[in-house]
């Protein structure tokens, strides 16, 4: 997204990149230190602004990144799919979906705050003059075809009820989360997770059946990925002027539908620990089952261990098993599926 075009569809002009720079620091500081007034930015024209200049920017390349990691026949049928961005803020989401079909789409967007809805009102008519775009929770009842729910940074700030209370309301075919990758979200996600499989739908990723989560009673460990995307030149410089790294990102992503698709994926990375002098240790789900695997660096190239040593939270690895330890299971490698750039 080029943020000097983006700044010619804010709500608020700021004067100059320090300007745009002071409201991004404020706020951090209510996401991070104060976060009793974090909602205050959604009554702020300008820090509404700030906000869609930096975070829009910047979550948008989450949406095209996670693409190769979901069951391609799906992405087919979403391409079809009516969405509903479900707290849409300024309509990060709604645009990165709209940059992926390339082509016109059929968006309602649900978001309570006014000054987010004018925000994305205005960014929408800017982008894309001759396509509609619908903010009204009563158009809910003409939608025909496939749905797609999706929640982007959202289903963190309305919790569990709220989240369900909006499934049961739209009963979309399909359900997307895109969220922060933070272990105090995770209890929440698992919560959903659970009704949603009681509810009939089928989780199509990051787990590979209905079954069980293994990590539902741990205290250390959550599930979660990392992705690591490429900035435009332009954010890429105000991300750095801010001083936040905004190219290597935690994040909980989870996708349903009511029907299933085929996956492959039997294994994924949840820990990755420290690396050794002889091997790499990870904890991983592997048909929703917690093993520990031991990766043996003798014998491997340089360019080998530089892909191991690369390997993150999410990554799906293809093994062969080695040995059977009391501790743990040694394995070579025989694919991993970074998702993250690699080096």
């Amino acid at each position: 997204m080029d943020l000097n075009l983006l700044r010619q569809h804010l709500i608020y002009e700021f004067k100059n990149e320090n300007d745009l720079l002071k409201a991004i620091e404020e706020l951090s500081v209510k996401f991070t230190q104060n976060r009793d007034h974090i909602g205050d930015y959604l009554k702020d024209k300008r820090l509404a602004s700030a906000y869609t200049a930096f975070y829009l920017t910047t979550n948008i390349p989450k949406f095209q990144g996670i693409i190769p990691w979901l069951p391609q026949s799906w992405l087919e049928d979403l391409r079809q799919s009516t969405l509903i961005d479900i707290g849409a803020g300024p309509g990060t989401f709604s645009i990165a979906f709209r940059e992926w079909v390339g082509a016109a789409v059929e968006v309602l967007q649900i978001e309570t705050s006014q000054i987010m809805r004018d925000q994305a009102q205005k960014l929408w008519s800017g982008l894309y003059p001759d396509e509609k775009l619908t903010q009204s929770k009563s158009s809910l009842r003409d939608l025909q075809g496939q749905k797609l729910a999706l929640f982007g940074h959202s289903a963190n700030e309305m919790g569990t009820e709220g989240v369900l209370n909006y499934i049961r309301e739209i009963n979309p075919d399909h359900i997307l989360f895109i969220e922060p990758g933070t272990k105090d979200f995770f209890p929440k996600m698992l919560t959903i997770r659970e009704a949603l499989i009681s509810m009939g739908y089928h989780i199509l990723f990051p787990c590979p059946n209905n079954e069980s989560c293994p990590l539902a009673n741990s205290v250390n460990d959550w599930c979660h990925q990392f992705i690591q995307i490429k900035q435009s030149p332009d954010v890429e410089r105000l991300a750095q002027m801010a001083r936040k790294d905004r190219r290597l990102l935690p994040l909980t992503v989870q996708a349903f539908s009511k029907h299933n698709y085929s996956q492959h994926t039997k294994t994924r990375i949840v820990r990755v620990f420290a690396e050794t002098k002889f091997s790499f240790e990870w904890d991983v789900c592997e048909l929703n089952q917690n093993k520990h695997f031991q990766i043996m660096k003798r014998g491997l190239s340089k360019v080998t261990q530089a892909k191991l040593a690369f390997a993150k939270a999410g990554d799906s690895v293809e093994v062969e098993i080695e040995k059977t330890l009391e501790e743990a299971v040694r394995v070579k490698v025989k694919s991993i599926n970074h998702h993250s750039l690699e080096p």
